[in-house]
């Protein structure tokens, strides 16, 4: 039997017979209450107050293990603007409506608070109805749960649902990439038996403490209000429970037992799948999956079994990968019983990337610039995976200091343990205005700095936006030199970085040189933000709104400012390539891992002393791991939302690794003008990566893939597509002694061996920028560093 609905009119005491075990007047029952499905997979037992015990009630699984407690309900509502929270203390009633129903009657201290129950196989519903509060705050419900039983592990773990890319007005496909969105938010409790995933329309997860969840409920009306909650029980994978407690149909989950899907060696790998039956009677499914290649290149396969009524089957499938390599792998499911109908499917990506020792050490000029915060699988993979890819310095870390938390995240401890380098960027309320609070607020920013060893404090961010009605007079002389006497009387040794500013705004930096800003920081700190253009890209000046937004003209010019304004450090605390899907602004998967060898390279060639890479994975601190598509910086990631590799973490270690203890010599000077490179000088040889501007500067220009009601939409291409038509052969010069040349892709994979004959190789470049060790080309001499 499903679930049984819940009707508004039962929850709010309408005409429906039921009945009452104990007075509205006080918490006197005699018994528990228990529902149970006819499956007898879930029971829930309602206890009323005993002793001065509030009322709960018990969650049991089919096995009759006591694996929850729901006890009181906790919302809030705003008296004279102030918002008051308000808990359940008890029951006062609890209404017996069916063998699979009951009704309770909370103690609120203000209004009425009414849950109703049900249960159905595997699975629990229960919806919470707040009325008669005047201003009621929906979006600060929560729910008080106990987890019984020792060993219990909870995650936050979001319903992501794969989708195609259709016409919103039509249904019909319009063929851009695929995307995940987010279907409600689960917190998942695994057992060494069963697990157990509890699920709500929205939350955010820092709101979920001592022992509620939190909970955003619907309106109605100013006072009144509710949520609803869905409970699964079973040995099945978040995702599956997931999409049984959303009422799904068949669903699908791909998978690894590999940290991030990324293996250091090649060869024989397994992927894999588990289909869910969100129904309440067995199917027969077929999937078909393929694995796609950079190239295109593809490996297909099916396979079939039954699916009994909200459970899972499990299968897998195996692939082989190179040396270096990534590839991307889709799987479909249908029901037999309609085999052209495709009803759901997912998608993920497996790679290669082998171990790698890297010699810069404290010279490195890689790092992450929000909070590690990610901690799946655990904060080793976490910090292991950082460091294979080049990483080495973390933006943000501090420890607990003078009544202020520490950062979330991997502790200073461990970022020490694991040989991070890392810094603070904090700064709370600045104080504006100065005085005796400009003091108090410098002395515990130097204190914390200084305790949690940070090497660099980055002071503030991006002011130029989000404190616009303030002067970078003012924050120099309010913030930076309250600052700076801190640190003298303390004799902190850090260095000092204006705030991260957003791209480059020329007023502000000429405002805050002429309030005698330098004198007051060691490194200039920017955030080099980028449209819809390659990264060495510098557009023709005046900038628009639009092209202001480019990578190597705002790096000429902070480069320019650092030099002349006291020869300052140069740190990129932000930069990223962002992939959102189906956007004509942002990079395609290909694209962006290109964007992402080519901004590092050039970073280099302009002497930044460190790029912090936004984020490690795609998702938002305060909504962990949910899947939120229309927000520009979720898609800021190196790994995908399910923690598979991008293309672009293949292409962040590339740059790490080729650039690993190198020198830049100069740009290559090469004969076609259109044609462009670099020249580093590695330990083991010279480096050039070189490409072609034949196809333009401007990124997603084809009209074919851009649609009239629709001023943002651009259909993306997947990313084993290649989006540069026009190829130029060159003629390359080689050491006398040369026989070959080695070419390497963006993500670092091997495509070719090239032969030279004379001192000379014949080589294909397009706009995608490529390695190539063997060569001996020529160096501009004229004109500076262009």
């Amino acid at each position: 039997m499903d679930t049984p609905p819940i009707r508004r009119r039962v929850v709010l005491g309408g005409t429906v017979a039921a009945t009452v075990l104990g007075g509205t007047a006080g918490p006197a029952y005699a018994a528990d209450v228990q529902i149970t499905d006819s499956a007898g997979t879930v029971t829930l037992i309602a206890v009323p107050d005993a002793a001065g015990v509030p009322g709960y009630v018990k969650v049991l699984d089919g096995g009759g293990i006591h694996r929850f407690d729901l006890t009181a309900f906790e919302y809030a509502h705003l008296v004279d603007g102030v918002k008051v929270v308000r808990r359940t203390t008890g029951i006062t009633s609890i209404v017996a409506n069916s063998p699979q129903q009951f009704t309770i009657t909370y103690a609120a201290q203000i209004g009425e608070v009414i849950g109703t129950f049900s249960v159905g196989l595997r699975k629990a519903r229960v919806r919470w109805d707040v009325t008669e509060v005047p201003n009621l705050r929906v979006d600060s419900f929560r729910f008080a749960r106990t987890v019984i039983g020792s060993g219990a592990v909870e995650t936050y773990d979001p319903v992501a649902l794969w989708n195609r890319d259709l016409n919103p007005s039509t249904g019909d496909p319009r063929g851009g990439v695929p995307f995940e969105t987010t279907n409600g938010v689960g917190y998942f409790s695994v057992w060494s038996d069963n697990r157990a995933f509890v699920r709500v329309p929205q939350s955010t997860k820092g709101f979920s403490n001592g022992g509620y969840l939190h909970a955003v409920g619907t309106a109605i009306g100013s006072s009144s209000g509710y949520v609803e909650s869905n409970l699964v029980l079973g040995v099945m994978r978040s995702h599956s429970a997931g999409v049984i407690a959303r009422d799904g149909d068949l669903g699908i989950d791909l998978w690894t037992d590999q940290p991030f899907n990324l293996w250091t060696t090649g060869g024989s790998k397994t992927v894999n799948l588990q289909v869910v039956n969100a129904g309440l009677a067995a199917r027969t499914v077929r999937v078909d999956w393929v694995v796609r290649d950079w190239n295109g290149n593809s490996t297909t396969g099916t396979t079939s079994g039954t699916v009994g009524a909200r459970a899972v089957w499990n299968a897998d499938f195996q692939l082989v990968l190179g040396g270096r390599d990534v590839r991307f792998v889709e799987a479909v499911v249908y029901d037999v019983a309609a085999p052209a109908v495709e009803v759901a499917f997912a998608r993920t990506t497996v790679g290669v990337l082998s171990s790698y020792t890297y010699g810069d050490g404290a010279d490195s000029m890689f790092g992450m610039a929000n909070f590690a915060y990610l901690e799946r699988p655990s904060t080793t993979a976490v910090l292991d995976l950082m460091k294979l890819i080049g990483m080495r310095w973390v933006r943000t870390a501090y420890r607990n200091y003078n009544n202020f938390g520490a950062s979330p995240g991997p502790t200073v401890d461990a970022l020490d343990a694991a040989g991070f380098a890392h810094n603070l960027q904090l700064a709370g309320e600045l104080p504006w205005g100065g005085g005796s609070a400009a003091q108090t607020w410098a002395d515990d920013m130097v204190g914390r700095a200084m305790y949690s060893g940070a090497g660099y404090y980055e002071c503030g961010n991006e002011l130029n936006l989000t404190a616009a009605d303030h002067t970078p007079a003012e924050y120099v002389n309010d913030v930076l030199l309250p600052l700076r006497e801190a640190m003298t009387l303390r004799s902190a040794g850090f260095k000092v970085m204006h705030c991260g500013l957003a791209g480059w705004p020329e007023q502000w930096v000429a405002d805050f040189g002429a309030a005698g800003g330098w004198g007051q920081v060691d490194v200039l700190a920017y955030h080099p933000g980028r449209g819809n253009f390659v990264a060495d890209y510098d557009p023709p000046e005046p900038w628009s709104n639009e092209t202001r937004w480019n990578f190597l003209g705002t790096l000429r010019k902070a480069k320019a400012a650092a030099v002349a304004n006291g020869n300052k450090e140069l740190w990129l605390t932000e930069a990223y390539a962002v992939t959102r899907p189906n956007r004509w602004w942002t990079d395609t998967y290909r694209h962006a891992a290109e964007n992402v060898l080519l901004q590092l390279a050039l970073a280099k060639v302009y002497g930044v002393r460190c790029v912090n890479w936004y984020t490690l994975n795609d998702s938002i601190q305060f909504q962990p791991m949910e899947a939120e598509p229309g927000d520009q910086e979720y898609h800021y990631g190196l790994l995908n939302r399910d923690l598979s590799l991008k293309p672009s973490l293949l292409a962040f270690a590339t740059v790490a690794r080729w650039l690993d203890q190198s020198t830049w010599l100069g740009w290559a000077a090469l004969a076609d003008p259109e044609l462009f490179g670099l020249v580093f000088d590695g330990p083991g040889g010279k480096v050039n990566i070189l490409w072609s501007r034949k196809d333009g500067y401007v990124l997603n220009t084809d009209p074919n893939r851009r649609i009239p009601s629709s001023t943002e939409y651009y259909r993306s291409p997947e990313p084993w597509e290649d989006l540069w038509p026009t190829k130029t052969s060159v003629t390359l010069a080689t050491p006398a002694a040369t026989t070959s040349v080695r070419e390497l892709n963006c993500l670092g994979m091997d495509v070719a061996v090239h032969q030279a004959t004379n001192s000379q190789v014949t080589v294909t470049l397009d706009g995608a920028p490529r390695i190539f060790i063997g060569l001996s080309l020529p160096l501009q001499t004229t004109g500076g560093t262009p």
